[in-house]
């Protein structure tokens, strides 16, 4: 394929990932229950309301904003998230005849 071929993302795109998605979920809040979001915005010292309407996120009890879930990076907006992500380094084994043991 060409690079002419490729079709590039719409600068518009606003669909959102979460690399780690084992056990969240997506929810719109429907009702007049309080409910807020698990983290606090920057500069406040308060759990700010999920309002009715709002798209936000849910894993067991924690629910989360949007605007929170990417300042906190458990969504992006990285469609390739899956290459790009940080890979971690192999623990090295310690191997006591090498030449970096001795003394």
């Amino acid at each position: 394929m060409d690079s002419e071929d490729q079709i590039e993302p719409s600068p518009d795109d606003k669909r959102l990932y979460l690399p780690q998605h084992e056990g969240w979920e997506g929810r719109v809040k429907s009702n007049s229950t309080k409910e807020y979001c698990y983290y606090k915005s920057p500069g406040e010292d308060y759990f700010h309301l999920i309002v009715i309407g709002e798209i936000y996120l849910i894993r067991g009890d924690e629910k989360c904003c949007l605007n929170c879930a990417i300042r906190h990076g458990v969504v992006t907006l990285d469609r390739l998230h899956w290459q790009n992500r940080v890979r971690r380094k192999k623990p090295s084994v310690f191997n006591p005849g090498s030449s970096s043991s001795k003394g």
